[in-house]
């Protein structure tokens, strides 16, 4: 095993050897993953491409056991923290990649001995190389345009239970990075693959119960409205900084008390179209009508807690001058200030999202949001 995997192994295990003798650590456990990838040329422009790549992704868990009420609408999840170190394949172009995320892992299908789930969580990644003019010249690495990236991560594993100590899985992986265009070049790294692991719990996987079944929240149809604001580059490296300003119009339908239906419009207005335009005097007079996006979309939100994951897909109605890609997708976390039953207003949130058209990030996005 190399040097560089069997490290973060042995750094755990005073951990684990501690925990063996302490049940308040029930529910408590680690999971290791080898992972077998390969990237996606999602743009012509593409460097030269690995043949293949690799990753190792530690995971530290807690199954929770009930003591608020989002664990129990969610079927008692796990929540944790996840590390991933990325080898894409060509160290000279792509780098490597140290990735920090929440995770949350949703049951799909859940028996005594087997097991179906899916994980995802949004963090952050360090790149090691990035597109760089001086002092290095590393220009041939046209994906990336800083040390610090979105990390996004999506699993979803078959489960056996050998005990409640010990776990073993197969599945699939999908993980990115990307900047959000806050720095030029932004194509970003989209990597699919599988991996086996294995899951460990030194005391056990089975925490004693503590949480009563809450009442049923009622279904129910939400008007909602997000407004935001993302900040980019535009057509030259190291260049000034845009904004763009985001407002959002949708119904949400919750169901099941713990999850949400979306569909809505999504308006992108981009200054940066609105200065190329301007500077190169086309379509005089007409800058601004050509500068803003129009997406129907439908989503999903996972409500855990106080906190909202939240997937969209839209197709476009309306370009802006130059961009014209078929999908657009958004990625993100709500964080709710407000989340109430009754009154007016019944929630309020912090949003933070990153935008993506064909799956090649446009923009991080940073806002408020609203339901009635």
């Amino acid at each position: 095993m190399p040097a560089k995997t069997l490290l973060p192994l042995l750094l755990i295990l005073p951990v684990l050897s501690f925990a063996q003798n302490n049940d308040a650590l029930a529910g408590y456990g680690i999971e290791v993953n080898p992972v077998y990838g390969k990237i996606i040329k999602h743009n012509y422009i593409f460097p030269p491409m690995p043949r293949q790549s690799y990753a190792v992704d530690i995971n530290i868990l807690k199954q929770t056991d009930g003591n608020t009420e989002w664990q129990v609408r969610r079927k008692y999840p796990l929540v944790g923290l996840g590390i991933t170190y990325t080898d894409y394949g060509i160290d000279s172009v792509y780098g490597r990649c140290v990735g920090l995320y929440p995770v949350w892992e949703l049951p799909i299908v859940r028996g005594d001995r087997l097991e179906w789930t899916c994980r995802f969580g949004y963090g952050i990644g360090y790149v090691t190389r990035h597109f760089e003019r001086h002092p290095t010249w590393d220009t041939l690495n046209n994906l990336v345009g800083s040390h610090l990236n979105n990390f996004t991560m999506f699993t979803t594993q078959l489960r056996y239970k050998l005990s409640h100590n010990l776990h073993v899985h197969a599945g699939f992986n999908f993980s990115h990075i990307s900047n959000g265009s806050f720095r030029l070049p932004n194509l970003g790294v989209n990597m699919y693959g599988g991996h086996i692991g294995l899951r460990y719990f030194p005391v056990t996987d089975k925490p004693e119960r503590v949480g009563a079944q809450p009442a049923p929240l009622p279904n129910r149809w939400m008007i909602q409205a997000r407004v935001g604001l993302g900040m980019i580059e535009y057509n030259n490296v190291d260049g000034p900084m845009y904004p763009v300003y985001t407002a959002t119009l949708y119904a949400g339908w919750r169901y099941g008390s713990r999850n949400k239906v979306l569909a809505g419009i999504d308006y992108s207005y981009f200054t940066a179209m609105y200065t190329f335009l301007r500077n190169n005097e086309i379509m005089p007079g007409k800058e601004r009508a050509h500068s803003w996006e129009g997406v129907i979309f439908v989503g999903h939100e996972f409500i855990i807690g106080k906190v909202g994951v939240i997937a969209q897909l839209g197709v476009p109605f309306r370009h802006t001058y130059i961009n014209k890609d078929k999908t657009i997708q958004k990625l993100g976390y709500c964080y709710y200030i407000l989340q109430g039953e009754e009154g007016v207003l019944k929630e309020l949130t912090l949003n933070g999202f990153i935008k993506s058209n064909n799956l090649e990030a446009s923009h991080l996005e940073f806002g408020l949001g609203l339901g009635i």
